[in-house]
């Protein structure tokens, strides 16, 4: 059965700057990368940036920001795991890279390996009182593996730093659905949702807290401005089942989004 997209992991891109090149005679260079094409990357798409960032970082096997752009491309294309990998193997030669931890956290995170995901994503966080990004994924991690006071507190965290942020707001309001809170849950994604970058998470996961409580048909009509026919119909019936035994409720950590 076709399951619905739960929770909503800060996926941004960590900003990244190039260091700067030593001073070398013209006949000794080693080849610079052309800064020009890296900003053009930045407007292909997910597959087009895979390639150019697979070929960026193998040209330049210790450019720390190839690597890190290589990562978020991988990640932002479904390709969760190999990130995690390339950002692995990246860390062994920039151990003390935060941003390269934090991007290992999130791939782990988007590979559906919360508990690995906890270290990076807890590293990041500590080295950055300022990363919301990383608190708010490790909040999901951690509601992920059932540690929900835990959790909630690392999203209060990330909206104490950014207040008008949905990730982890949006985030939030999941862990009162995981915890059969539906009634808060709405009321938590309905303040998501007037954030500025809320989108199709909140909205899916606003229906969720919608349907558990009966109201179905305003439940559909909100999905329905995000999703295709066919998908809101499995997903109704399958939130029509999950609301009539609310036993059943915590099958929604295990929820997969179907694309």
């Amino acid at each position: 059965m076709r399951r619905i997209a739960l929770v909503s992991l800060a996926l941004l891109s960590a900003c990244a700057t190039t260091d700067e090149a030593p001073e070398v005679s013209a006949e000794n260079a080693a080849p610079l990368p052309d800064l020009q094409a890296r900003e053009a990357a930045k407007r292909m798409d997910a597959l087009a940036q895979m390639t150019f960032w697979a070929r960026e970082s193998t040209t330049f096997p210790n450019d720390v920001e190839a690597s890190r752009h290589f990562v978020d491309a991988l990640r932002a294309g479904g390709r969760a795991e190999r990130a995690a990998q390339v950002a692995t193997e990246a860390l062994q030669k920039h151990p003390n890279d935060r941003i390269l931890v934090r991007s290992l956290g999130l791939s782990l995170l988007a590979a559906g390996r919360p508990q690995a995901a906890l270290r990076p994503l807890a590293l990041a966080a500590r080295d950055d009182e300022k990363d919301w990004i990383a608190r708010s994924a490790l909040g999901a991690a951690l509601d992920l593996i059932g540690r929900v006071v835990e959790a909630r507190q690392a999203y209060e965290e990330a909206l104490a730093i950014r207040p008008d942020a949905a990730e982890p707001k949006t985030n939030l309001g999941v862990s009162y659905l995981y915890t059969g809170d539906a009634a808060e849950a709405e009321r938590i994604l309905r303040e998501a949702a007037t954030f500025p970058g809320a989108g199709v998470e909140t909205r899916v996961n606003l229906a969720i807290a919608l349907a558990l409580q009966g109201r179905f048909e305003e439940a559909e009509r909100l999905q329905k401005l995000d999703l295709p026919p066919a998908m809101v119909a499995n997903n109704m019936s399958y939130l029509r089942e999950l609301q009539s035994d609310p036993r059943r409720w915590g099958e929604l950590r295990g929820a997969k989004s179907d694309d």
